[in-house]
């Protein structure tokens, strides 16, 4: 059953300040402040999504939420390994924490929840350098945010659970979501990679574990009866899959042994899976829709029945796609590094949209997919 994440606690606050302690010798590239284009903009993924091809007899590894395919040898020594690190300097995480800045339009806000997960949080594809991203989890963190999504392709759980740990937020209130690889789905590896996952994050379980994509080693039935294992454990909340279509969506709801509570996709106001949505409204499949690349990488900004609902609610065009989601019922994971993207996605919770506004979204009439990888279900 999902847990009620407006629940506090004090326990471990020393734990924490042990952890800072420690975190300032570890840490590493924590001052690098992003160049303002950081918001979606995943800079060089098109280019790794277009024109791969996976040959036969080898292991396809859609490796993250946005979409890059490769082909990999040897994933699952390097996923029980984790991370390399390096040598680095000593930085003053302490400085870090000081720096948030916590205006009074910031601290008025609150995500809301639906069914226990914050319906805005922060993605982390793309974030493999340690600073950025445990500064940017950090940073989200002080400001409200209580949803941070992860995978095991995006090497950075290690830093996502040094800046849980480091926070001054009680882990229990804290939605963490992270993703098994599709090297890693057969029954065995799902056991073996998702304890190592939770080693790296440094916690006892996850909110919500996600199949990554369906491809790879995926089995419907054995990859989620592994899932189901893991939450009769208590090392997982909730079972989640992602860049599932309708009928593989339909096919995990019959076959699973618990319940399929999301599923995470490509969504913004120029892909609005419409079918997913009316799928995943029925009573009988109740599945939450999480997006990523909900602003899609920036490309809201130029539409211009966006900027019309934007100037009308002194917002930006990103914030409105944001709300538009929101309305919808769909949780959003926007990807933001910097303070002023972090800040900016926050402020979307302050955006109300009337039924003109949402019609007008829903009236852009495009489609255009960002993350199309050619071992992508949708492309069989």
């Amino acid at each position: 059953m999902p847990r009620n994440i407006d629940d506090t606690s004090d326990e471990g606050s020393s734990l924490r300040s042990l952890l800072l302690v420690g975190l300032a010798f570890a840490a590493g590239y924590l001052f690098g402040r992003g160049s303002g284009n950081e918001r979606e903009s995943a800079v060089g993924v098109a280019t790794e999504d277009e024109g791969t091809t996976v040959d036969e007899g080898t292991t396809a590894d859609v490796t993250d939420g946005e979409g890059a395919v490769e082909t990999t040898e040897d994933r699952a020594d390097a996923e029980s390994q984790g991370p390399e690190t390096e040598a680095v300097d000593e930085p003053d995480v302490s400085e870090i924490v000081a720096d948030v800045e916590i205006d009074e339009a910031v601290a008025a806000l609150s995500a809301p929840t639906d069914r226990g997960m914050p319906m805005l949080g922060l993605g982390t594809y793309d974030m493999d350098d340690y600073g950025e991203c445990f500064q940017s989890v950090l940073t989200a963190l002080e400001m409200g945010y209580r949803h941070v999504d992860t995978a095991q392709g995006y090497d950075n759980e290690e830093a996502v659970g040094d800046a849980i740990a480091a926070s001054d937020v009680p882990r229990e209130d804290v939605f963490v979501a992270t993703k098994v690889s599709p090297d890693n789905l057969a029954y065995d590896h799902v056991i073996q990679s998702t304890e190592a996952s939770l080693e790296r994050l440094g916690l006892d379980y996850v909110d919500l574990l996600y199949v990554h994509w369906p491809t790879g080693e995926y089995e419907p039935q054995d990859t989620l009866e592994a899932f189901a294992e893991l939450r009769d454990e208590g090392l997982i909340e909730e079972i989640g899959v992602s860049n599932f279509t309708v009928d593989l969506l339909e096919e995990a709801v019959d076959v699973a042994p618990e319940p399929i509570f999301a599923d995470q996709v490509e969504m913004h106001p120029m892909l609005p899976q419409e079918d997913l949505r009316e799928f995943c409204a029925q009573d009988d499949v109740d599945v939450e829709l999480v997006a990523y690349s909900p602003v899609a990488r920036g490309a809201v900004d130029d539409v211009e029945a966006l900027q019309d609902v934007a100037e009308k609610h002194d917002a930006t065009p990103a914030q409105v796609a944001l709300a538009w989601l929101r309305e919808q019922g769909v949780t959003a994971i926007p990807k933001a590094s910097s303070r002023e993207h972090l800040r900016e996605n926050w402020l979307s919770l302050d955006v109300e949209l009337d039924e003109d506004d949402v019609a007008a979204v829903d009236d852009v009439g495009r489609t255009e997919r960002l993350v199309d990888p050619d071992a992508a279900p949708w492309n069989e």
